[in-house]
């Protein structure tokens, strides 16, 4: 029952099965001791790797989330019409991408972090283009990644 439950969260929650089972093979190995020494397998690397595909993912849907603010941001308060029709497909394919890549167990987390990946979008925006913009976000997080 419990090889289900583990099977379908892989399948619908990478990101959090990534986090499961780093938590379980550092819990087992640190428990049982004579594990670590089982077959010449480097535990505390594997189980490194295994966190770092997870932090891996997070990191992409965080890139993907701050570039769709972006371009959402410049077809908003950019007035470059001619510019407009691109910035639109733009944030057609980040959603997208965004979409194969968040995991529902990334979504606490992103919570917390939204108001930096905005600002870090702002800051980027205003790099580029002279234009005033909202101190808060204007979009909210479960509109970019849905």
């Amino acid at each position: 029952m419990r090889n289900i439950a583990m099977a379908t969260t892989y399948e619908t929650d990478y990101y959090q099965w990534t986090i499961e089972q780093g938590k379980a093979l550092r819990k087992l190995v640190n428990t049982h001791q004579e594990i670590k020494h089982l077959g010449e397998i480097d535990w505390d690397n594997i189980i490194e790797e295994i966190e770092a595909l997870g932090r891996s993912e997070y990191s992409a849907v965080v890139s993907l989330l701050r570039r769709q603010i972006e371009h959402l941001l410049k077809i908003d308060y950019v007035p470059l019409e001619e510019c407009c029709r691109k910035w639109k497909a733009e944030v057609l394919a980040f959603k997208k991408n965004l979409k194969g890549k968040y995991a529902p167990g990334m979504k606490p987390k992103l919570e917390k972090q939204f108001e930096e990946i905005y600002q870090d979008a702002v800051e980027i925006v205003q790099a580029e283009y002279d234009v005033d913009l909202p101190e808060q976000s204007p979009y909210l997080l479960d509109d970019l990644i849905f």
